[in-house]
């Protein structure tokens, strides 16, 4: 499908025309929980792990001034770091050689999205009497409710099983009737592993080129449809802009 191909490699060859562009983040993210996935780590490694997070999230805009993770230190992450290394959920570190466990890719997605999800809701909590916050920002913190930006932006930069539901991306989605804009962690998944299974061979090939053609270290399958969802999204909105 040369639409995906296009839209990948405009995504890519914008951010790699500048050697040290925030979104590569990813790139040494993802490569790092990669390396570390098989082994029991040590302080030193989880305390990497956690500083790569911290700082892709970073890159990626999750530091905003009314996010509650502005109010803490990277260490938050450590709780995080031990569920996305569980060997339960190894099965997501390969989705392209389990596309026919089609069943236990949605349980153990459901299940470590859930996971990371409470946890962030005990961080939340914890952030709610910061003497720093006052007005606004302490509205921000109310209720219980975590964004599905935030998960699955560490879902991607970690395990690279699932995109990253942002703005652009989930505006790339609106053409596409398979796949649901407003994020359903049960039924999204599902429904992006279905796209994944009907490109699988052009997505495959695409990730083997941007090896050859660009030296990008391995770019899983759901790195790739964040990449060409997000590119759509976002040349829709620069029409937008400039229709207005």
């Amino acid at each position: 499908m040369n639409e995906i191909t296009n839209n990948v490699e405009k995504f890519y060859q914008s951010i790699n025309s500048i050697p040290d562009h925030r979104y590569k983040s990813w790139e040494h993210c993802y490569n790092f929980f990669k390396k570390i996935k098989d082994k029991e780590i040590d302080k030193e490694e989880l305390d990497l792990a956690q500083l790569h997070l911290a700082f892709y999230l970073a890159s990626w805009g999750m530091y905003r001034g009314s996010s509650f993770i502005l109010q803490k230190d990277y260490t938050i992450f450590k709780e995080i770091v031990g569920i996305i290394l569980k060997k339960e959920y190894s099965i997501l570190w390969e989705i392209e050689d389990n596309l026919n466990k089609s069943e236990d890719l949605i349980e153990k997605f459901s299940k470590i999205y859930k996971e990371i999800e409470n946890v962030l809701i005990k961080i939340k909590e914890t952030t709610k009497n910061h003497p720093d916050l006052e007005g606004t920002k302490k509205r921000y913190l109310q209720g219980n409710q975590i964004s599905y930006t935030l998960i699955t932006k560490i879902l991607l930069g970690t395990m690279g099983c699932i995109p990253a539901y942002d703005r652009f991306f989930m505006e790339g989605l609106s053409d596409e009737k398979k796949i649901r804009k407003n994020f359903n962690k049960n039924k999204s998944f599902e429904e992006l592993l279905g796209f994944y299974d009907k490109y699988k061979k052009d997505i495959n090939e695409l990730r083997g080129d941007l090896k050859e053609k660009y030296n990008a270290g391995d770019y899983t399958p759901m790195k790739i449809i964040d990449m060409y969802f997000w590119q759509i999204g976002e040349e829709k909105d620069s029409l937008k802009i400039k229709i207005s």
